[in-house]
């Protein structure tokens, strides 16, 4: 090995595929130091419709290749059928073909291999890799739960087999990540070997995606209007209801007016906002669509308030949504709805609003002390060394030099 080592990452969402996963992956592979990396990932489109041509240069913006693999018209087609009873994930139909693309790129003489999930299913093509190539070191890096996720439902046989290849991962890779020491004990339960050699490396903020480097004047903002934003997606036990419920019953002050905007795709519930805007008059939700990641930095910048839901069927989450993490590098404040956990401590600890979800009048108090709360923090007072990319990616590189070195 050479000073900086050479990396083959393999992960199944990469810009310009536009998703939480992919932005995460990719602020991180900018920002460990150092390094060569190659990224190996699925063509663009099929992971997910929409794209981000920025996010997309930023991406390609690294010491090294991404690497596109394109499976057959039948896998293409079968990946893009919702809810495929597979386990860990659909994209599991597409591994051959990225095993098979990895193989050829092993000539390259990599110092390290890297996976990425979600999508899980990107581990198992690590596992075959790590099993024709022992002495070629493994960490395995997972931003949400495998088998036991809430967001899943139990299959017979194939979730049992899913497990089965979990606990493999585990065991031969030399190194495990996760977002949230919540998450690490949830998936390494409490067995000594997986624990000793498993890291908490959070997602990061690159302070350079956020356009502006400090909010407008004050003074040029319309005072008897609120702007609040709520960005990502509902799904599973992620659901809009109790925060229409709370946003139909708060007392806003009079000769003032509260605008919500909604980013992300769209779901079903969206459709009862006329219902709820011919209902209000000092108070409009609107869908507002899908868009890109630098113009959401934008908008969190110049928003009133953003609002996070973390739901799950746990007393405790172990959570981490990047988007909290975006959040907060806006300076902008925050409302987090949650249950106790990851993303309620941390909020508090940076002064932020949380709000149980399982009580909309708790949710009731917090908005209504953020309809107090008008101007956004100094730029200088957002900015948190904790989730800084490159704190982030020194602490990543470490990592990278121990697994090596084993």
């Amino acid at each position: 090995m050479t000073d900086t080592p050479r990396i083959l990452v393999i992960g199944y969402c990469y810009p310009p595929t536009a998703s939480p996963e992919a932005f995460v992956s990719a602020k991180l592979m900018r920002n460990i130091p150092d390094c060569k990396i190659d990224v190996l990932t699925l063509e663009d489109g099929l992971v997910s419709d929409f794209f981000d041509d920025e996010m997309g240069e930023y991406a390609a913006d690294i010491n090294g290749e991404v690497i596109k693999v394109s499976p057959s018209p039948l896998t293409k087609y079968l990946c893009r059928v919702p809810r495929l009873p597979l386990r860990p994930d659909r994209w599991l139909l597409a591994n051959s073909s990225v095993h098979q693309r990895a193989k050829q790129l092993m000539p390259r003489k990599y110092d390290l291999l890297i996976t990425r999930s979600q999508y899980h299913s990107a581990h198992l093509v690590g596992l075959r890799l790590k099993k024709s190539n022992p002495a070629l070191p493994w960490i395995a890096c997972f931003s949400d739960p495998w088998s036991e996720s809430d967001h899943q439902p139990f299959i017979p046989f194939i979730s049992h087999l899913s497990q089965k290849h979990e606990e493999k991962v585990m065991e031969l890779a030399d190194r495990l990540i996760f977002p949230t020491t919540g998450l690490l004990e949830h998936m390494t339960k409490g067995h000594n070997a997986a624990v000793k050699k498993s890291y908490v490396v959070p997602h990061c903020i690159d302070y350079n995606l956020y356009p502006r480097e400090a909010h407008p004047a004050t003074s040029l903002k319309d005072e008897s209007q609120y702007v609040w934003r709520i960005f990502g997606s509902f799904y599973g036990n992620r659901q809009p209801d109790v925060l229409f419920e709370a946003l139909s019953k708060i007392s806003i002050p009079s000769n003032k007016n509260l605008s919500v905007e909604v980013f992300g795709s769209h779901h079903e519930k969206y459709d009862n906002f006329d219902a709820f805007n011919q209902e209000h008059t000092d108070r409009k939700i609107r869908y507002a669509g899908q868009i890109s990641h630098k113009k959401a930095l934008s908008l969190m910048q110049v928003s009133d308030l953003l609002i996070v839901i973390d739901s799950t069927n746990m007393k405790e989450s172990f959570y981490l949504p990047s988007k909290i993490i975006d959040y907060f590098g806006s300076g902008a404040h925050v409302l987090s709805i949650c249950r106790e956990g990851t993303v309620s401590a941390i909020t508090r600890e940076r002064g932020h609003l949380v709000a149980s979800i399982d009580s909309v009048t708790a949710i009731c108090v917090e908005m209504e002390k953020a309809l107090s709360m008008r101007h956004p923090r100094c730029r200088q007072q957002c900015i948190s060394s904790d989730f800084s990319a490159s704190t982030v990616g020194q602490t990543f590189r470490k990592i990278i030099t121990d697994a090596i070195k084993r």
